[in-house]
């Protein structure tokens, strides 16, 4: 099985190794790079941090954070090796955060640390909370020649999967590759604001029970093992 992860170039090794050694014949392109800023943390009771890229940049800063809420596995793990207690939303995405976290910081001062690209919907604590964000980085578009190749890949059906981790990868992606090439390729978003930009194109991609690559390879075994029909 042919297996195409479309990742930022900081994380994209790491995960190309991962599904090699799961004998998968996997390669990767990424489709944006990650931009990173001068900031300054706020005075705050909670942080919410939504990416490893992000916790990245705060540990490698040593910054001192208030009492620390993680979007994922992997930006918890970061932080905790870091030295931060960290607590996580049952599912990684914004509006579980929202749903299960709103009581908890109601009132209080609270500072998201993100992209510029990242969802609208914890901007919605701004009604009930002193709210801010940070923006730790910025993600730009690439499309040049290495990402024009793969797309001429994927047009010729050399890919079996594709695997699209955000929204934005996404975005960038399609502005390349035509949807109709799509239909008999696999596709894999990462979580649901990934897959509702693919749907927009009018695909109809899965998404792994958790939002993490553990989820996504438990989803890449399984359409291995023949446990989904197109």
């Amino acid at each position: 099985m042919r297996v195409l992860i479309l990742r930022p170039e900081e994380l994209l090794h790491e995960t190309v190794e991962l599904l090699r050694k799961e004998g998968f014949e996997a390669y990767g392109c990424p489709f944006v790079k990650l931009v990173y800023n001068e900031f300054e943390i706020p005075e705050h009771e909670y942080a919410i941090v939504t990416s490893q890229n992000a916790a990245r940049a705060l540990v490698e800063r040593g910054a001192r954070l208030g009492k620390v809420i993680a979007i994922g596995k992997k930006t918890a793990e970061v932080l905790e090796k870091g030295g931060y207690e960290v607590v996580k939303p049952t599912k990684f995405d914004s509006e579980t955060l929202y749903m299960e976290f709103s009581e908890t910081v109601r009132g209080k001062k609270v500072v998201a640390f993100r992209s510029d690209a990242g969802s609208d919907v914890l901007r919605r604590l701004g009604e009930i909370a002193d709210f801010r964000e940070i923006e730790v980085y910025r993600i730009d578009k690439l499309q040049g020649e290495d990402q024009r190749r793969e797309v001429e890949r994927v047009k010729s059906g050399f890919y079996d999967v594709i695997v699209f981790s955000s929204s934005m990868i996404a975005k960038s992606f399609l502005e390349l590759c035509p949807p109709e090439y799509l239909h008999r390729v696999w596709l894999i978003a990462i979580g649901p604001p990934t897959a509702r930009v693919l749907e927009s194109y009018g695909l109809k991609p899965l998404i792994p029970d958790e939002y993490t690559f553990d989820g996504v390879l438990q989803l890449l075994r399984s359409l291995r093992d023949g446990d989904f029909q197109r």
